[in-house]
């Protein structure tokens, strides 16, 4: 009675008994001339010698010449194709050791196209423990062939108190601050990632070399994006991240991956300095830690009027009216050139300046298409507290008390009445 071993043996036996030709053919010509012939030579003799004749029935003879067959194919696959993986990576495995992991640091790098013309672009470094998420990146973004714009920032997210989110720009000490809420791309693009790992479909590439290092590649499908992996075969994790979407307009790498250092609490520190402008997004409340003066209106407006070539705006913190008006506004902007970083919040200060105005000051912005330098024509002008004139801002920035009878008529308001 045969037992299933026996049957296992006879059909490894005779599968490899029919095929060993060929096998030799393929064995034979993998090895090199001269010495490492030889030695094919006498691997390929010790399997035909336990593959030649009519003797080998006893059950314990084709165990051996089983474990012969399996040891030539084995050293046959070597010297074709190196160092064969018994034991490889797998997908679940690089899920759970990320999952596993108390903190991350990784370098990265995007480009993102968009089709009113946009481009963006950034790097930098993002450091994760726990809830927290911190990023130190430099990027920038230009519309079509205007020119570009690019800024240095800190942003930091606690994802355990409602995203509680602060964006900072050292160079300008200016803060922006989320009490409830918060959303960055930048911060979120590893969770996002994880998301996309779990819910995509994914397929194993094998064993590859990436910079230097070997790797296991897996890529993943999910919606419009295609990310390829690369772990390490020896710990299953990632040491290189790609991620393409919307059909390669949207690029992001992540690399220099590494999971479970040391991250010092006081990164993820959201105490704002007290010498910084910071602006609540969610009431857009700014607090400054100094007395806004007209100066600093004075300031903004010829940052803008400098940015756009030479004249003014058609809004700021005023102006014309209507749906045209705003589209104009916004085609000046992405036209506007990058100011120096000192005097990048510069115009954000001066609207400041004209939020702050006690009620009844009147406020009117006139400055649109103003020439700067011109200085017989408003570009705005307010009531102070208590004045019987109006402060008027001329286009060579000069500023004088002008009667009320001398103000110019503004066309939006002799409409509305």
């Amino acid at each position: 009675m045969k037992t299933p071993l026996d049957n296992d043996l006879n059909k490894v036996y005779e599968s490899f008994n029919q095929n060993h030709d060929q096998l030799r053919e393929m064995l034979m010509a993998s090895l090199p001339a001269r010495s490492e012939k030889r030695k094919g030579i006498r691997l390929i003799n010790l399997v035909q010698l336990f593959i030649r004749g009519d003797t080998m029935k006893v059950r314990i003879t084709k165990l051996a010449a089983a474990a012969v067959i399996i040891m030539g194919v084995f050293a046959g696959l070597y010297l074709l194709m190196g160092p064969i993986d018994v034991v490889s990576v797998g997908w679940a495995d690089v899920l759970e050791n990320m999952e596993a992991a108390q903190t991350v640091t990784f370098t990265f790098e995007y480009e993102r196209r968009y089709e009113d013309g946009e481009y963006c672009w950034g790097k930098g470094t993002t450091r994760i423990k726990g809830p927290y998420r911190r990023a130190e990146a430099t990027g920038g973004h230009r519309y079509q062939d205007g020119p570009p714009h690019e800024e240095t920032t800190i942003s930091i997210m606690d994802l355990s108190r409602q995203n509680r989110f602060v964006l900072l720009y050292p160079p300008q000490k200016w803060a922006y601050f989320a009490p409830d809420h918060g959303g960055n791309d930048t911060l979120l693009t590893y969770d996002g990632l994880k998301k996309d790992f779990r819910d995509g479909t994914e397929e194993s590439l094998g064993r590859v070399k990436i910079d230097g290092r070997d790797a296991i590649c897996f890529k993943v499908s999910k919606d419009d994006k295609e990310i390829t992996v690369w772990a390490d075969p020896d710990t299953a994790l990632p040491i290189r991240i790609e991620r393409l979407a919307t059909e390669g307009i949207d690029k992001t790498v992540l690399c220099d991956i590494a999971f479970d250092v040391e991250l010092d609490d006081e990164l993820f520190d959201m105490t704002l300095p007290d010498d910084y402008i910071v602006t609540n997004m969610e009431t857009e409340e700014c607090r400054v830690p100094y007395e806004l003066t007209q100066e600093h209106l004075i300031e903004g407006l010829a940052v803008n009027a400098n940015a756009l070539g030479g004249k003014f705006p058609t809004l700021y913190k005023g102006g014309r009216r209507g749906k045209e008006a705003f589209e104009k506004y916004i085609a000046e902007t992405r036209k506007m050139s990058e100011p120096p970083v000192e005097d990048k919040f510069k115009p954000s200060l001066g609207v400041e300046f004209v939020k702050r105005l006690p009620e009844g000051s009147d406020y009117q912005y006139v400055g649109e298409d103003v020439k700067l330098g011109d200085a017989n024509t408003p570009v705005c002008w307010w009531k102070p507290p208590g004045s019987k004139t109006y402060r008027v801002v001329y286009g060579d920035l000069s500023i004088r008390d002008v009667e009320p009878s001398a103000l110019p008529k503004v066309p939006w308001l002799t409409e509305q009445k």
